[in-house]
């Protein structure tokens, strides 16, 4: 199988509003590809041009090496799930997963096959009886997820799925998603904002933003080095913090200056920067917040902030403080007085990203 090959692809809504910008993707047979960005970034658009919902402005579209940029859906072999999509009311389980397999008279032999087979791989033999308002979360979206399967596409869509569900359901169905893409060998394309379920999938993801591919590698790669402003400013839970610092040099050193605070660079960060001409220029600088750490009782740290109070994040304490005009988070030690205007924090120059301020694209990662 040849996959999925996207070309060139533009769709331009009236009033020349224009959704995806010259798109190219290639997304090939069995991957499991994540597409992350924030609200109207484009992922929801992608995905219903590939399943024949929406026109292509223009470019071509490939399924398995033949043209379906202009193709009936029903042409392409693909199924889509959608945050809303509802079972159908009035039907037992067993009846929505036959029924449009029976509105075209596929033989009873073959449908009763598929049954067997979809009720075998997501374990839901003990519910065709239900009625959908029967059905808890979980199964509810087995049901969904079966009803697909029931027309064995090559490619499953899923956009925004379980947006709306519970953590726990959220966690299931991310796993059963993974294991249809590996036992059935179906390609998934999954559109999500949920930033755990691309971290947990651990596959190919690309971060999308106006229309266009900002980075495209794995998840893991895509967090630990971000390759602009955006993605760094957008992928990770809890946010990375991102401010304006000037490259200065004190005492032979290379330094980051903040309105209350220095950072030092090692001697390695210092001459790259020396060597690209940085020294004497503002950069946007950024560093995860596990990564900022309250200075204890007698010590310095490199910066200090207003503070602003605490939060919990995910079940963890962080520390909410403003630095100049942007906020910064840290994660919380534990036992910290919140009741003070000023708190010192320590951050290490090895865990600060630096991007340059006029193309925002990285200028020095991580380790």
């Amino acid at each position: 199988m040849l996959g999925l090959v996207l070309k060139n692809i533009n769709k331009t809504f009236p009033g020349d509003q224009q959704a995806i910008r010259d798109f190219n993707l290639e997304v090939k047979d069995r991957e499991f590809l994540i597409l992350v960005g924030p609200t109207a970034c484009g992922k929801s658009t992608l995905l219903r041009m590939i399943g024949g919902l929406e026109e292509i402005t223009s470019g071509s579209l490939m399924i398995d090496g033949m043209d379906m940029t202009d193709a009936d859906p029903k042409e392409r072999n693909v199924a889509m799930l959608f945050k809303n999509s509802v079972l159908y009311p009035g039907m037992s389980v067993e009846d929505n997963l036959i029924f449009s397999l029976r509105m075209a008279k596929m033989p009873a032999a073959e449908i009763a096959k598929r049954v067997d087979e979809t009720v075998g791989i997501l374990k839901i033999d003990g519910i065709l009886e239900k009625m959908p308002e029967e059905l808890s979360a979980a199964d509810t979206y087995r049901v969904l997820l079966g009803r697909a399967l029931m027309r064995r596409p090559g490619i499953l869509l899923l956009d925004r799925t379980i947006a709306e569900a519970d953590p726990d359901v959220q966690e299931l169905m991310r796993k059963e998603f993974a294991n249809i893409n590996r036992e059935l060998g179906i390609t998934v394309i999954y559109a999500t904002d949920n930033q755990k379920t691309a971290m947990a999938l651990g596959t190919r993801m690309i971060v999308m933003n106006e229309g266009e591919i900002c980075q495209e590698d794995s998840a893991q790669n895509i967090y630990n080095h971000p390759g602009s402003l955006f993605v760094a400013g957008f992928f990770g839970t809890p946010r990375m913090n991102l401010s304006i610092a000037k490259v200065t040099e004190e005492n032979g050193s290379v330094v980051l200056k903040f309105s209350s605070g220095t950072i030092p660079l090692s001697e390695k960060k210092g001459n790259f920067l020396r060597e690209l001409g940085y020294v004497g220029k503002e950069v946007f600088t950024g560093v995860r917040p596990d990564k900022v750490a309250p200075a204890k009782n007698g010590e310095n740290g490199e910066i200090t902030g207003e503070l602003i109070g605490g939060e919990e994040i995910d079940d963890a304490p962080y520390i909410r403080f403003r630095v100049g005009e942007n906020e910064f988070l840290a994660k919380a030690e534990g036992g910290e007085n919140l009741t003070g205007k000023k708190m010192s924090f320590k951050i290490s120059g090895d865990n600060v990203y630096l991007f340059d301020k006029e193309t925002e694209k990285i200028i020095v990662t991580v380790q």
